[in-house]
């Protein structure tokens, strides 16, 4: 306890309205308590308020936080900007940046429609992408900083009716290996996790619904059975303290779902 005391993290994509029901607000969780001062951001107030809440009874913050500055959409270059230079003018400078936003549309591949291509790739990606850009100038600019891109299991092996999750998860897989490949040399960690099935508000619905392919999934998963969010604090930890010798890598929290040799159909 306490490997991140007086860090400073942001945490995009990190809110939930109650406990964790989401990977994001979990991390969040797990970085706070280990002493990090978390912010966490989402499009919605209500669930922004809720986390800052229950984060600050883990690691108070030292003044009001303005709420309205966590409270944007991910694509939102100016309110991310915004939002970095009021953490780092009020709270310090931005140690830790986790990417946990993401969006999920299930559809034949054949059927996806541009406009769902557009809004997972703007959102799971190309904001991802930006985030990296804005926050990692300023961390170059210091000399050390960690990143954390939440990529998934299928940026790892294919998975039917998420062509576009898919495609822009395994995006962020690539994008983690290119920045670690420029910026180790400037002190920086660039790594991702790849969660295996974790029910979530994103899946929730289908895992119930769908009760053969949730059991497909279990065959094809050697723990042979769902994750939880406390699977992942042990990899967010790490991949927030490590030395920039650990970079680039895409570690899968999975159940050894990754390795296996055949899929869950």
């Amino acid at each position: 306890m306490g490997q991140l005391d007086g860090k400073v993290a942001l945490v995009i994509g990190g809110t939930a309205r109650d406990g964790f029901n989401a990977i994001g607000a979990a991390m969040a969780h797990f970085l706070a308590d280990e002493g990090a001062l978390v912010f966490p951001t989402s499009r919605n107030r209500e669930k922004v308020e809720a986390t800052v809440n229950a984060l600050a009874q883990k690691r108070p913050y030292p003044k009001p936080v303005d709420l309205s500055k966590l409270t944007f959409d991910a694509r939102d270059e100016g309110a991310l900007v915004a939002c970095c230079d009021y953490l780092e003018g009020e709270f310090g400078p931005i140690d830790i940046l986790v990417n946990a936003q993401g969006i999920l549309a299930r559809y034949n591949a054949e059927d996806i429609p541009r406009e769902v291509w557009e809004d997972i790739l703007g959102v799971n990606l190309l904001s991802v992408a930006r985030a990296c850009q804005i926050v990692g100038k300023r961390m170059i600019g210091r000399g050390r900083g960690h990143i954390i891109n939440v990529a998934s299991e299928t940026s790892l092996r294919a998975i039917p009716y998420v062509a576009a999750y898919g495609t822009s998860k395994g995006g962020v897989r690539a994008l983690t290996a290119q920045l670690a490949c420029e910026w180790a040399r400037y002190g920086l960690c660039v790594n991702a996790i790849a969660p295996g099935l974790i029910p979530t508000d994103l899946n929730r619905a289908v895992l119930e619904r769908e009760p053969e392919r949730l059991r497909r999934f279990l065959q094809a998963t050697p723990a042979n059975r769902l994750g939880v969010y406390e699977d992942l604090r042990a990899a967010t930890i790490f991949l927030a303290t490590c030395t920039n010798y650990v970079n680039g890598i895409t570690l899968p929290v999975d159940g050894g779902m990754s390795v296996v040799l055949f899929a869950a159909y």
